[in-house]
């Protein structure tokens, strides 16, 4: 590919805008890194470049002419591949039909598998020699292995632009290093590759020149032929350090907390690499942020604390009770009440009643009687309602024709019935509009002034400055730094999620 161009990409959905004004260039077979904080766009950029999404608008040049991508098939023919950081590979299916899937041969009006297998050995040896059998099924791959299968799939379709997600969220540093050297072969070959990556010193590493995006726009570039490979060369875009114009958000009033009693309190929990050493404790009515470049463990400290995801070790104390949250139903007995990440997979029943959706945890508590008082259960459902202002505010209204900010409101508002001695919200406001996201954080404080606390994951950095007292960052599984209101900052949460020092 001797360029490519992207100017002015632009997307919504359903209402958040997700790009404003995304663009990049450059000429020759090079290595772009592509940086940027949540919610900046890199993967949405990456997905409308291979035709899994549609953009809004803007325009796509390779070689100088448009190129229509309306199709993953159409960026194929132009020979632009995705390695996704959320697998595309089928569990039930062998490695080497999931990297042959798709772009099978035909031994005249059979397929050719032998050549499948001795392709997808091929690849595989080059990129990892020996250790992945190409028999072996997907869901009995480790998860590094996985991604590696992922690439290899990428590879065998011999991209002009090969566009890699977060590949080395992973793996091992050893399988970074044999992935860097296939890199640096497919650009000496020819290939172009944009690099999406939260670790900078892969990106300085490995990077011709990095493109960074902000809040869904370009930002800036760095072109390591012409500077230093230095990290500090870049946060500055990542951040918008320095501009006129950077956003200031408005804050909720400091608390103090001396003297008020420990809440919750998890020590040295442990979840494979997800999950490693976690400890801290949060006060009763204090609210906890858990920040973090997305996939650093937050959702699994959020899944662990609400019982849904086994701890291999440690423990967690509730008002100084060790508790064994072992089933999210235990967790419930417990107070502590999760809203999970997903609403319609894992927090709603789309084509049951807000009635239903509302009423359905009490089945789980040991002191509602067998016999239901449905005209209290009606009371209740009712009071529901009128608490997060639900539109419709009808009960018998089917959830799945609810628009996506009162779906919320019901996962949310079907715990207010209980006073929540702990509420963990995974992500809560993302993809709702903004009258619902300032209705459930109403709630949130109102439910903090109660003596709820609340653990807070957020992929904005604006909804953790917003409202959260304390914020702890993750990243690879560890709480790396905790922030107190005091340093709680877009700056501050951005450089520690990148690893980058911060000055306090």
């Amino acid at each position: 590919m001797k360029s490519f161009k992207a100017v002015g990409i632009q997307k919504r959905f359903e209402g958040v805008v997700a790009l404003k004004n995304a663009s990049i260039q450059f000429d020759g077979a090079k290595i772009c890194g592509l940086v940027g904080a949540n919610g900046s766009g890199k993967t949405t950029f990456a997905r409308i470049c291979c035709g899994l999404i549609p953009r809004d608008a803007g325009e796509l040049f390779i070689d100088g002419s448009p190129a229509h991508i309306t199709s993953p098939f159409d960026a194929n023919d132009l020979g632009i591949v995705l390695a996704h950081q959320n697998l595309s590979l089928i569990p039930d299916l062998t490695v080497w039909e999931n990297i042959k899937l798709g772009h099978e041969k035909k031994k005249r009006i059979f397929l050719d598998n032998d050549s499948a297998r001795e392709e997808a050995e091929s690849i595989l040896e080059e990129l990892v020699p020996g250790e992945i059998s190409i028999e072996k099924r997907i869901e009995d791959l480790s998860p590094a292995h996985k991604q590696l299968v992922e690439i290899a799939k990428a590879l065998s379709q011999k991209p002009q632009l090969l566009i890699l997600d977060e590949p080395t969220a992973a793996l091992e540093y050893f399988h970074v290093e044999q992935l860097f050297k296939k890199v640096f072969e497919l650009r000496d070959s020819g290939t172009s590759i944009i690099f999406i990556s939260h670790r900078l010193w892969e990106i300085t590493r490995l990077c011709d020149l990095v493109f960074a995006f902000r809040n869904g726009e370009y930002a800036g570039t760095v072109d390591f032929s012409e500077s230093s490979r230095d990290e500090s060369l870049i946060v500055p875009l990542v951040t918008g350090e320095g501009r006129a114009d950077k956003i200031s958000f408005a804050r909720k009033m400091k608390k103090d907390y001396s003297g008020v009693p420990v809440c919750l309190e998890a020590a040295n929990l442990n979840y494979g690499k997800k999950l490693q050493n976690i400890n801290f404790s949060a006060k009763k009515g204090e609210v906890i942020g858990i920040a973090g470049l997305n996939g650093q463990g937050q959702e699994e400290l959020i899944m662990a604390l609400a019982g849904a995801i086994p701890i291999k070790s440690g423990s967690i104390k509730i008002e100084d009770k060790k508790v064994h949250l072992s089933h999210p139903g235990k967790a419930i007995r417990e107070g502590v009440y999760l809203v999970p990440g997903d609403r319609l997979v894992d927090g709603l029943f789309p084509s049951h009643s807000v009635f239903n959706n509302s009423v359905f945890p009490r089945f789980t508590l040991k002191s509602d009687k067998s016999v239901l008082n449905f005209n209290k259960l009606n009371s209740i459902t009712d009071d529901i309602i009128a608490q997060v202002e639900l539109n419709p505010p009808d009960r018998s209204m089917m959830v799945l024709n609810l628009s996506g900010g009162n779906q919320q409101k019901v996962v949310f508002g079907r715990w207010l019935q209980f006073k929540p001695r702990v509420l963990l919200l995974n992500d809560p406001a993302k993809g709702i509009d903004i009258q619902a996201k300032d209705s459930l954080y109403k709630l949130v404080h109102e439910l903090s002034e109660a003596g709820t606390t609340v653990v807070l994951y957020a992929s904005s950095n604006e909804e953790l400055i917003n409202h959260c007292d304390r914020v702890f960052v993750m990243f690879e599984g560890r709480i790396v730094e905790e922030f107190g209101y005091e340093t709680i900052s877009d700056d501050n949460l951005v450089k520690s999620s990148l690893r980058v020092e911060v000055e306090t």
